[in-house]
C-alpha cells in the first residue's frame, strides 16, 4: 500500500532531523570547515544526493541547524508573543533556560561548541538568530526599564553574558550533574530575585 503524502512528510521530516543531528555532532566534533557534504551523508547514513534532496548546501543546513536551535532555546522566552515581559514571564524564561540547559547538556556543549567556530560566526549574521536577537534585546531593554533599572541596555548585556556564559562553562564540563544542584537553584534565585 502506497505511503499517504502525510506519513511521507513525517518520514521527511524524521530524516531531515536525523541528518541535524548528525550535523551538529559532526559540526562541533570535526569543525564546520573541515566537515563536507560527502562526510555528512556517510554519517547520516544516506547517500550524497539524497543529502541535497534535504538541504541545497552545507551552509544551508547550518543556517537551518542554528535556527532550529535557536527558536528550541527560545520556546519560554515572551511566552504570549505579545512583545512584553512581565516579572513572572521572566522568572519562567530563566527557569526553564537553566533547566533546559542542565538536561540537555550534551546538545547545549555540541551547540556552543559549533557557534564559536569562525566559519559559523559569519553564517550567524545571516540566520534567523540575529532577528531574534534584536528582538531579545528590545523586548528586554523595556523590561528593564519598567522595571525601573538606570541602565536598562547595560542590563540586557549583563543577563546575556550571564546566560551565555554558563553555556560556555558547559564545555568544560563532560558530566553536568558534576555540579551540585543546589547551585544552579542558587544562580537562578540570585538571577530572578536581581531582575524581578
Amino acid at each position: 500500500m502506497p505511503r499517504t503524502p502525510a506519513q511521507f512528510n513525517k518520514i521527511r521530516q524524521k530524516r531531515k532531523l536525523q541528518i541535524m543531528k548528525t550535523a551538529l555532532d559532526l559540526f562541533a566534533k570535526e569543525g564546520y570547515g573541515h566537515v563536507t557534504i560527502a562526510m555528512l551523508a556517510d554519517n547520516a547514513g544516506i547517500s550524497r544526493g539524497l543529502m541535497y534532496n534535504y538541504f541545497e548546501s552545507k551552509d544551508q543546513l547550518l543556517k537551518e541547524l542554528l535556527n532550529n536551535a535557536i527558536e528550541y532555546i527560545m520556546e519560554s522566552f515572551d511566552p504570549n508573543q505579545d512583545g512584553i515581559l512581565t516579572p513572572d514571564e521572566f522568572e519562567l524564561f530563566i527557569r526553564k533556560t537553566f533547566k533546559l540547559m542542565r538536561d540537555e547538556g550534551d546538545f547545549f556543549r555540541k551547540f556552543f561548541s559549533m557557534i564559536i567556530q569562525p566559519n559559523v560566526k559569519l553564517l550567524l549574521r545571516d540566520s534567523a538568530m540575529k532577528d531574534l536577537m534584536i528582538e531579545y534585546f528590545e523586548v528586554f531593554t523595556a523590561y528593564f526599564k519598567k522595571q525601573g533599572f538606570e541602565d536598562p541596555p547595560l542590563e540586557v548585556f549583563n543577563l546575556s553574558v550571564l546566560i551565555e556564559g554558563f553555556g560556555i562553562m558547559m564545555l568544560f564540563y563532560d558530566d553536568i550533574s558534576q555540579i551540585p544542584e543546589s547551585l544552579f537553584k542558587k544562580f537562578e534565585e540570585r538571577i530572578i530575585e536581581k531582575y524581578t
